[in-house]
């Protein structure tokens, strides 16, 4: 009697290492979370090392024109864009320069390149390409800037990864988290 509960107890003790060492092979492999490099009270100021804090929505300052626009944020657009009204593109001394009104304010500016885009759909679009100062926050940037038709837009210019690149995170549960510090 004892020799057949000896050996039914080890066989339940093998029993069970095997069904542990089962269940930690199936285990996916515990992973500990990165370490943050801020706080919540610093996400909450609007900075988080020396980037800043944006909401999905934020107002930008557009020069030439010297005016505000609303400008949608967009972390999946490379370049940004600008609703341009009655664009003309006319060659000067070789030179194309883009003619074009944005809320009614006259621009005119050098063209540096032409893209075309791709859309799902539709057939590819040639947009031209300038060079314009924008300002978001403290920020002041000449960037390539695409025109587009945006009139079906609620937003007049979206802003891409271009102008966001070292110097923005985007939080998109929020808005207008800030404000232009000085518009030149």
């Amino acid at each position: 009697m004892k020799k057949r509960t000896f050996l039914a107890i080890l066989c339940l003790v093998a029993f069970s290492a095997l069904a542990a060492a089962e269940t930690a092979a199936q285990q996916p492999p515990v992973v500990e979370p990165a370490e943050v490099s801020w706080s919540d009270e610093e996400a909450d100021a609007g900075e988080i090392g020396t980037k800043q804090v944006i909401g999905k929505v934020e107002k930008v300052f557009v020069e030439p024109g010297g005016f505000v626009l609303d400008g949608r944020i967009d972390t999946g657009a490379n370049t940004t864009s600008i609703g341009a009204e009655d664009l003309q593109v006319i060659n000067e001394d070789g030179q194309d320069w883009a003619l074009f009104n944005v809320n009614g304010k006259p621009i005119r500016a050098k063209v540096v390149r032409f893209v075309r885009i791709k859309q799902h759909g539709a057939p590819s679009q040639r947009r031209a390409v300038v060079m314009l100062k924008l300002t978001l926050s403290d920020v002041t940037q000449a960037v390539e800037v695409t025109l587009t038709d945006r009139s079906n837009f609620k937003y007049k210019i979206l802003i891409g990864v271009n102008f966001l690149h070292d110097h923005f995170i985007v939080d998109v549960s929020r808005k207008y988290i800030k404000e232009l510090v000085e518009t030149p």
